[in-house]
């Protein structure tokens, strides 16, 4: 089936109602709220503190970063891919299935359905990042011009987003233990991604198994263009290799159940 007449290019030709979604979501979240999206901040920067004052001066780690970065920033800037991740898959697992009633009598297509949560969790990633940067400067750290290049690593991560939403969605409509497995299989991966550590810290026997992980050259690459440090384009190579992977293995996935998918869910 060729890319345009498939899901990826159901995408583009639905852009304008994929923009529709994603801001309905994100008003929802946040109705009535008098700060709006900073709330999606909250979170995530108070998890940084408790794993600051955990690893920093609990277990005393250091990690060794140019310039000899502050640990909660090297954190922070693997940190906050990672809850866009994490939030993507696990929304995304469940998106077919929560939003039955659209499908079976709206006629929504599916992948963008998916996609919403993916797209969803990366505007507020965005909106950490760009505060993140903002705040760098008080924290002693300068923003560097090669941070600009970050728009690299998210697009790749974006594409692996919507990949395996596709595809765990799917699986979820078939599986309803797939949303069970999904939240089991993410706390492994958490500890898989150098997020509380920085790969030239794991040991050389541990490396080759964590560069397996395409968040791995994702995360690593977010930090050495916002952080400075050689960009490890390799493990970036397989990153952009499995993101195509799972689009096209996602694409195929929908493709496939689209004729099942309104009546399963």
């Amino acid at each position: 089936m060729p890319i345009a007449a498939g899901p990826i290019g159901e995408l583009w030709r639905e852009r304008s109602l994929l923009a529709t979604l994603v801001l309905r979501d994100l008003r929802a979240r946040y109705v009535g709220s008098s700060v709006g999206l900073v709330w999606s901040l909250a979170g995530p920067l108070l998890q940084i503190a408790i794993l600051t004052i955990v690893f920093s001066f609990v277990l005393d780690v250091r990690l060794a970063t140019p310039g000899d970065v502050p640990f909660p920033v090297v954190l922070a800037w693997g940190l906050f891919p990672w809850i866009g991740f994490q939030e993507a898959i696990a929304r995304g697992t469940t998106a077919l299935v929560d939003n039955g009633v659209m499908i079976k009598r709206m006629a929504f297509r599916p992948g963008v359905l998916v996609a919403q949560a993916a797209v969803a969790a990366a505007v507020q990633q965005v909106a950490a990042l760009a505060l993140l940067t903002l705040l760098m400067p008080v924290l002693g750290v300068p923003v560097r011009p090669a941070v600009a290049l970050c728009v690299i690593p998210f697009a790749l991560q974006l594409a692996l987003m919507i990949g395996i939403g596709w595809i765990l969605g799917v699986s979820h409509v078939y599986f309803r233990d797939t949303a069970q497995v999904v939240v089991a299989a993410l706390q492994a991966w958490f500890y898989l991604t150098p997020i509380v550590y920085t790969l030239n810290t794991a040991p050389e026997t541990l490396q080759r198994l964590l560069l397996v992980n395409p968040l791995c050259g994702i995360v690593e690459t977010f930090r050495a263009f916002a952080l400075g440090g050689p960009v490890p384009w390799l493990a970036l190579a397989w990153s952009a290799t499995a993101a195509l992977l799972a689009l096209a293995g996602g694409a195929r996935a929908l493709a496939r159940g689209r004729a099942e998918i309104a009546d399963l869910v």
